[in-house]
């Protein structure tokens, strides 16, 4: 238990997921290896995969193309 508070600690993204989800508490105190399944639902939920940041910087590129054609414009 003090090995994953340690790992809450030194991810604070992580340990506000916790916070809000308080069912985990329970779930990770009793099944540690559940840690895993954790990381994975706090990391969809939160829009931190490496999907979501595909189409984060899929949207940034859009803009500044279409910002760049517009100024190509004028």
């Amino acid at each position: 238990v003090l090995i994953l508070m340690k790992y809450f600690y030194d991810n604070p993204i992580y340990l506000e997921y916790l916070r809000y989800n308080p069912k985990w508490y329970k779930i990770l105190y009793y099944d540690p290896d559940m840690l895993k399944d954790f990381i994975t639902e706090a990391n969809t939920t939160l829009h931190l995969t490496k999907r979501d940041s595909l189409l984060e910087f899929n949207k940034k590129l859009s803009f500044v193309s279409s910002l760049m054609q517009y100024l190509a414009k004028k």
